[in-house]
């Protein structure tokens, strides 16, 4: 009888530990997680309409795949919560998260000074601008030679900014400006592309990768755009310190354990691109 008692007290001890472990783990888990997910779920605003950072895999689909999806997938894992997302046009994602209509804006977004002055950001991938023409086009070694092209750009990016303030640095040399024609889809700028409207569309390298990997032999970038360091896509929350810390903590280790460059890796993007992410 004494063996069986202590089997039985050494069964429920190690039980209570295990249960006391757990909550423990849960526990300091739910302490590392921001606090936009106290309700158990991780809402994300998307514009589904750049691959292959999100996009709808075939006509029909209602869930976004791609590197951002999985981003925030791998986000949502790490903080024990659910992910949802939410698609609209890349205009309407900074108003909506400022509205809480979600948690957070993980969309091909990159990480700029004017946007950090309402949201806090945390760059997870390091991209470049570049103009992308039909394969073949040959490459712009300057700015000189976008003078008098026709550039489609994406309506509400960074993107028009950028190429903006090229036609400024044109007119100031006395060269012809740029026809820059903003559209409300990347998929829009493209098609322009597509049937000759224009001679170059403003994209990042990561869309051009893909398009690439999915259709050979149709672009190419021509011109990569000049910017004095990596400019990273970037994570974008409503203001808060506390919430900041603890997404930057949660890419650092997700960077550590391997999980975005397997993310990389399955994207077919290239992992010097997580240089400086942690």
């Amino acid at each position: 009888m004494p063996i069986v008692k202590k089997s039985c007290f050494t069964a429920v001890a190690a039980s209570v530990l295990a249960m006391t472990a757990a909550m423990n783990a849960s526990t300091a888990r739910a302490a590392a997680a921001p606090s936009f997910v106290d309700d158990g779920d991780f809402n994300v605003c998307v514009d589904p309409t750049f691959p292959p950072m999100e996009f709808y895999e075939k006509t029909g689909d209602t869930q976004p795949v791609g590197v951002d999806v999985d981003v925030a997938k791998a986000l949502a894992e790490y903080w024990g919560v659910k992910v949802s997302f939410s698609s609209m046009d890349f205009n309407g994602l900074l108003p909506s998260l400022s509205a809480q209509r979600c948690d957070a804006v993980i969309s091909g977004a990159l990480l700029t000074e004017d946007r950090q002055k309402t949201f806090d950001g945390v760059g997870y991938l390091n991209t470049f601008i570049v103009v992308v023409g039909k394969a073949g086009t040959a490459p712009i070694d300057d700015i000189d030679g976008l003078a008098g092209k026709a550039i489609a750009v994406q309506s509400g990016t960074t993107y028009y900014d950028r190429i903006v303030a090229i036609n400024g640095q044109l007119k100031a040399k006395g060269a012809a400006p740029m026809d820059i024609q903003q559209y409300p889809k990347q998929t829009d700028a493209i098609q322009q592309l597509q049937v000759g409207r224009v001679e170059g569309v403003v994209s990042q390298d990561t869309e051009v990768a893909f398009r690439e990997l999915q259709t050979p032999g149709t672009f190419s970038t021509i011109f990569t755009v000049p910017q004095d360091s990596f400019q990273p896509y970037a994570v974008y929350m409503r203001k808060s310190e506390s919430d900041t810390v603890r997404v930057s903590a949660a890419i650092s280790d997700l960077v550590q354990a391997g999980k975005l460059a397997a993310i990389v890796d399955k994207w077919k993007l290239s992992r010097n691109q997580l240089d400086g992410i942690q």
